[in-house]
């Protein structure tokens, strides 16, 4: 009997430690978590201005050489007509002056097809031909991490009209780094958007949102 009864309390014995040492484990995990809520909460959030917005609807993004011609050297082209400005660009030749490559510098803005220029002086330069394949929508953004936080450009967003998310990191010209420094401004070109129209660009980044009308 006497055994039985001490069998008996140590299950007994056994068990409430148990139940404590869970107990006590769950204290320690609420405890833990709200550590870290609170030294969450005392971090400073990112932040950012957008410093330009720009959409262009009719911008050039590709042009095609009609004719090579003979006797250039590599220099820059420009657009006249088109109801339009600001197109700038660049040519490359080869060994005998024919025009083999071309690069867009800046895409402008056009209402209709302009005609593309190959800039002077260029004395022995003849014949050559270049003009506009495709015009389409493109924004130009420019922001500042303003704030006192490193942030990772793969956690940055940018939204069209509330939509049409694109990460910063997937954008064109690649950022240089991964990190965007406090007082670092980092430029981006966003084609692909057809003919679409848009009104706003947004950025959401770890908590910071901010948003600037297109011009």
């Amino acid at each position: 009997m006497g055994a039985s009864v001490g069998i008996g309390g140590l299950i007994v014995g056994t068990s409430m430690l148990v139940v404590l040492a869970l107990a006590v484990n769950a204290v320690d995990l609420r405890l833990e978590s709200s550590l870290e809520t609170i030294e969450s909460a005392n971090e400073p959030l990112p932040i950012f201005t957008i410093d330009n917005a720009d959409i262009a609807l009719g911008a050039i993004t590709s042009l095609q050489v009609d004719d090579p011609g003979t006797g250039y050297v590599s220099g820059t082209l420009s657009a006249i007509g088109g109801s339009g400005s600001g197109f700038s660009g660049t040519f490359t030749v080869n060994n005998t002056g024919a025009i083999i490559n071309w690069s867009i510098t800046n895409h402008g803005d056009y209402s209709s097809v302009p005609v593309i220029v190959i800039d002077g002086p260029q004395p022995s330069g003849v014949n050559g031909s270049i003009s506009v394949v495709s015009q389409s929508t493109v924004v130009d953004v420019s922001i500042t991490n303003t704030g006192s936080v490193i942030v990772p450009v793969n956690e940055v967003w940018m939204f069209l009209d509330g939509e049409n998310a694109r990460n910063l990191g997937k954008l064109s010209p690649e950022v240089d780094s991964e990190t965007i420094f406090p007082g670092d401004t980092v430029e981006v070109v966003w084609r692909g958007h057809g003919n679409s129209v848009f009104e706003t660009l947004a950025i959401s980044c770890g908590g910071f949102n901010t948003a600037r009308a297109l011009v």
